[in-house]
């Protein structure tokens, strides 16, 4: 889809665990998501895309996902949107603070994405 100027928004409903994202006030789609457990919450906020990753490692205590596509970092903390190919639970709080997405959602919406665009976290 053609952008023409337009600053993506993206909003992240952490109540509901939906992802929507616009085009100015054009709304392109919405989709479950995976954001924070309780110890690990997702924090709410406004944010821009600081950069965009194709392929990313995310290793830690308990976690090892290798080969990650389609990452958008978001804060300086560490903090994502990506793809997730490890579960299939969106809807569920399921990350260590990240967003995740499935694939099918995820590789449309890293395409449209620059860095700049502006993240919403409620």
């Amino acid at each position: 889809m053609e952008r023409g100027g337009c600053l993506l928004i993206i909003k992240i409903d952490l109540k509901n665990q939906e992802l929507s994202y616009f085009l100015g006030d054009k709304k392109i789609t919405n989709f479950k998501i995976s954001s924070g457990v309780k110890s690990l919450a997702t924090p709410r906020g406004t944010y821009k895309i600081l950069n965009k990753i194709p392929v990313k490692l995310y290793k830690g205590v308990g976690y090892n996902y290798p080969n990650t596509k389609w990452n958008l970092r978001f804060s300086t903390s560490g903090l994502y949107i990506h793809g997730a190919y490890w579960h299939n639970k969106f809807g569920t709080p399921m990350s260590h603070g990240c967003i995740n997405v499935s694939y099918e959602n995820m590789e449309s919406l890293y395409n449209m994405a620059s860095t700049g665009d502006k993240i919403i976290v409620e």
